[in-house]
């Protein structure tokens, strides 16, 4: 018999079946380097099967769990390779510092990817919520692993533990009623319709939107990211800030499809794109330690998303696309540059103060530091600096001029906090040192490296950029259901 057709996407495939094995060698013998090579191996293999996607095959009509297009194939590359760069930060850190864990650790960042990126590939709120819960507790187990020198790790965990799962009840009670207005799980936002609908399937649109925003750190459901991303060590916040919030993007995409918002939604909608933009960046003015101020900046940068989300029109593809890429690249080579200055006993330089005088001790990490932040606050000649114009772009096309101003002040609010810490590399301090060994600056500097240039080479050359990884919008229900393989 000829099979036309895969059950799973070859990524999630992949990560499954290296899920599986790793924890079978974890059980047979605890090596950390096994664990960490079977982990890298698995995440490379997952990127590469990104690029050869394969027709679904559906169990039925109304019983669609995935779909591979060209959107959910792209996002799941940016997950993926986040996390090999978090692996790569991760390595000589965990295993010289925690070996007996090691293996755990590999495990739960395998896991933590596989939950991100069965979202992305979600059309079904089933595999969708396992994601959701997969990551969730995936996440819950590696900011713990810094409690062992520090109760921030297990104070931050007890915090993502019960207001994760307040949020993971809102939105499986969301779930549940839409479920009993429409008959399917399949995603479908006309629940509401694009009227007002009854009152069942309006909450229903409300609660898991809320759910949802809560995942993605949307104020006012940001409570929690600060305080998570402070105790975490220094790559699981990393991985915090970059990869639940594209899985959740990516589903939230996803949910709406390429249609604009149902009309009782728009106040709302644009209120929290509003709060999100202004409270991130209030937020961050009030921080002394970086990884805060980069918690405070991941909720701005939420908010910019949003736009793009919230104004489908010609530019809104590009836009996201865009901004996916300059946002990760951007947020991941800071996060590497911080990682270099962990002592080998878990310390970190974490207050913003301490970075004075990078300019003069360690010229390459305060160039790429500097890329980093011009980056994220869009100047150029940085990938930051087009992404935030089509942003600006998308929202003008749909005339969303009270969104466009709230751009343009958390903009500026942002200049301030970022040019503030490349003022402070600049001013002269010989006691800034590298707290890791040789061999890790070697790795860390490689990765820094990537980073800076995928920032400038996006920001220089965004055309060559754009073409290169121009995927289309999610597939609406109506035409991933037409397209799928009938069963024999």
């Amino acid at each position: 018999m000829i099979i036309n057709g895969i059950f799973l996407p070859f990524p999630l495939f992949v990560l499954s079946v290296g899920t599986m094995l790793l924890l079978a060698s974890v059980t047979l013998h605890r090596s950390s380097r096994l664990s960490f090579s079977l982990g890298l191996l698995t995440l490379v293999l997952a990127t590469v099967m990104t690029y050869y996607p394969a027709p679904i095959m559906p169990l039925a009509a109304t019983q669609t769990l995935f779909f591979a297009d060209t959107w959910a194939n792209y996002t799941a590359a940016l997950i993926l390779l986040s996390a090999s760069c978090i692996f790569i930060l991760s390595w000589q850190d965990v295993t010289q510092r925690s070996a007996r864990s090691a293996d755990e650790y590999a495990l739960l960042l395998l896991l933590g990817a596989l939950g991100a990126t069965a979202m992305v590939f979600s059309v079904n709120y089933m595999p969708f919520f396992l994601g959701v819960e997969i990551l969730s507790i995936a996440l819950i187990g590696l900011v713990t692993f810094r409690s062992r020198h520090t109760q921030k790790g297990l104070e931050a965990a007890m915090k993502y533990l019960i207001l994760s799962g307040v949020s993971s009840a809102i939105l499986l009670f969301g779930i549940g009623l839409s479920y009993s207005v429409t008959g399917s799980l399949v995603f479908e936002f006309s629940t509401a319709g694009h009227e007002t609908g009854t009152g069942i399937a309006a909450a229903a649109s409300i609660m898991v939107l809320s759910g949802i925003f809560f995942k993605l750190s949307a104020v006012p459901f940001h409570m929690w990211i600060l305080d998570v991303m402070e105790g975490a060590s220094v790559p699981i916040a990393g991985f915090i800030a970059v990869v639940p919030k594209i899985g959740i993007f990516s589903a939230l995409v996803r949910y709406f499809g390429s249609e604009p918002v149902t009309p009782f939604l728009h106040n709302t909608m644009s209120a929290i794109i509003i709060l999100t933009i202004l409270g991130g960046n209030l937020l961050a003015l009030c921080q002394t330690s970086l990884i805060r101020l980069m918690a405070c900046s991941s909720i701005a940068h939420v908010g910019y998303l949003l736009i793009a989300f919230y104004s489908p029109g010609h530019f809104q593809s590009d836009t996201m696309v865009l901004y996916l890429a300059a946002y990760t690249a951007a947020t991941l080579g800071t996060f590497s540059i911080i990682q270099a200055f962990v002592s080998p006993e878990g310390l970190q330089r974490s207050t913003i103060s301490d970075w004075k005088g990078l300019f003069f001790t360690h010229p390459f990490l305060a160039v790429a530091m500097t890329a980093m932040l011009l980056s994220l606050a869009g100047i150029p000649p940085t990938i930051g600096f087009f992404a935030k114009f089509e942003i600006a772009a998308s929202g003008l096309e749909q005339r969303h001029y009270i969104l466009l101003t709230a751009l343009i002040v958390g903009s500026i609010i942002a200049l301030y906090y970022y040019l503030n810490i490349i003022r402070l590399m600049t001013t002269p301090n010989t006691s800034l040192n590298i707290g890791q060994n040789k061999k890790t600056n070697l790795t860390i500097y490689s990765t820094v490296f990537i980073l800076t240039l995928i920032v400038f080479v996006g920001g220089i050359f965004p055309s060559f950029f754009m073409n290169s990884i121009h995927p289309a919008l999610p597939s609406t229900r109506a035409e991933y259901l037409q397209s799928h393989i009938p069963l024999p």
